[in-house]
Formats: structure tokens, sequence, C-alpha cells
């Protein structure tokens, strides 16, 4: 069994390997820097360190209400950013018998491990490593 925090983006649902989520921020106050990249909702600061903040819903190609929400602090390798999500839900355990692949057509990015079933229904199982990537590919770390 691997623990997650699930946290909510719009109607989905979504896993994070709890070693790689450093912290959940409700409500964070974020700052807007001038022409920052597509995607990024804005900058906060965390442990001395400022991180870009993504929208949770644009990684991963959905729709959410736009409420500044949870931003969960994600590390990769010390590589870190911030998601901004609507909401961190719980703490999971997902067995890894559990998990099954994305559905056909569902990950073009690649950022799912897989999904599991629980009482509410699919989770997504999100490879960190992946979406940290990602976030940095599209400007993360020159942000200041």
């Amino acid at each position: 069994m691997t623990s997650h925090l699930l946290a909510r983006v719009g109607d989905e649902r979504f896993a994070f390997a709890l070693d790689r989520v450093l912290e959940a921020l409700d409500a964070p106050a974020l700052h807007h820097p001038p022409q920052r990249p597509d995607g990024m909702r804005g900058t906060l600061r965390h442990r001395g360190q400022t991180l870009a903040v993504w929208d949770g819903a644009q990684a991963f190609g959905i729709t959410r209400d736009g409420a500044e929400g949870t931003a969960l602090v994600l590390d990769d390798a010390g590589r870190r950013v911030a998601l901004l999500v609507d909401d961190a839900v719980d703490v999971v355990d997902i067995a890894p018998e559990a998990m099954r692949a994305a559905p056909a057509g569902t990950d073009g990015a690649g950022l799912l491990a897989g999904v599991a079933r629980d009482a509410a229904g699919l989770v997504r199982v999100v490879r960190v490593d992946m979406l940290v990537s990602r976030l940095v590919s599209w400007g993360a770390g020159r942000v200041e």
C-alpha cells in the first residue's frame, strides 16, 4: 500500500504520492507577476523559496471553477512547484494491485500512473515526476 493525498480538480479526483507532497496550502496568497506563462496562476513563498503556482485544470486538461482553492507544494528530486487544485480531500492508501491502466485517450501527456476505484468512483493516480517535469518545462524554472 502506498499513501496518497486525494485532491479534487473540477469534477475529477487525483491521487498524489504523499511522499512527494510537501504541503497543502488552503487559499494561498498568490502574487501575480506580469507576463507570466500561460497556465501559471501566480507565485507564492514557501519556506524561503518562490514557487510558481500552476493551474491544475490546465495541467490535466479539464475544467474547474477558477477559485483559488488549495495549492499542493510538490517535490521531485529537489524541483518544487505548486499545483492549484479545488480541494485537498483526504489521505488514502492505494494498493498496487488495485491500479489499472488509464483508459485509452485520457492521458495523452503521460501524467498518470494509472487509475483506481473507491466507493466514490474513479481516482486518477498522478506520476508526480512527470507532472513536475511538465510544469517546469512550462516555465516554472524561470520564476524568481
